[in-house]
């Protein structure tokens, strides 16, 4: 794990998968679970997982993979009343937390999943990785914010899975390559051998 810290005295952090897999294994419930896999493995922001609702989910075309709609999308453009649409991926494992959760909550179809503040979910995250701490021994948890997560999903899929770029701007709301040039790290080096290895110098 790296901590940078920034202007304001907050820190910017970069973890690897599975030092991110303490913060939602750490969860007090299925509801702080489901906030935090909507972030870190689905690439949310605070307040778009607040209007994510069971209708939200659908099965893509092959019939074996979730897509997640979110409607209140972050828009910087003021193009879209409401907030900005589009389709980000949703793992079947975060899939079937999701359906468990619903049906042991009795929730309908257009009721929200999460329903509480941001401040709330924002606390969420902070005890989950306190108690991360506890189980790794590892203080840097303490530092990690709610925007880490989406930070951490993007930087493993684009710098360590080689995602292409335009399926990232499609599924994570970006309009152009700069806005994700903040969420990337260096290239590890297990990456770095694997590509270089493949070409002639």
């Amino acid at each position: 794990m790296r901590t940078e810290r920034n202007k304001d005295g907050t820190h910017t952090v970069w973890f690897s998968r599975e030092e991110y897999r303490a913060i939602p294994r750490a969860a007090d419930s299925f509801e702080h679970e489901i906030a935090i896999r909507l972030m870190g493995d689905c690439d949310l922001r605070v307040t778009e997982i607040l209007g994510v609702t069971p209708s939200d989910i659908s099965r893509m075309d092959d019939g074996r993979h979730y897509e997640l709609e979110i409607t209140n999308g972050k828009d910087t453009t003021g193009n879209y009343d409401g907030g900005k649409q589009r389709e980000t991926w949703l793992p079947v494992e975060v899939e079937a937390t999701i359906n468990r959760y619903v049906r042991e909550a009795g929730l309908e179809d257009d009721n929200p999943l999460i329903q509480r503040s941001k401040r709330t979910v924002q606390y969420w995250v902070e005890n989950a990785a306190d108690r991360a701490v506890e189980e790794t021994g590892n203080d840097d948890y303490r530092r990690v914010s709610t925007h880490d997560l989406r930070r951490c999903w993007a930087n493993h899929l684009l710098v360590e899975e080689n995602v292409s770029p335009r399926i990232m701007m499609a599924l994570g709301g970006w309009l152009s390559y700069d806005a994700i040039e903040p969420y990337l790290a260096a290239p590890i080096e297990a990456n770095i051998i694997e590509s270089m290895s493949a070409v002639e110098l």
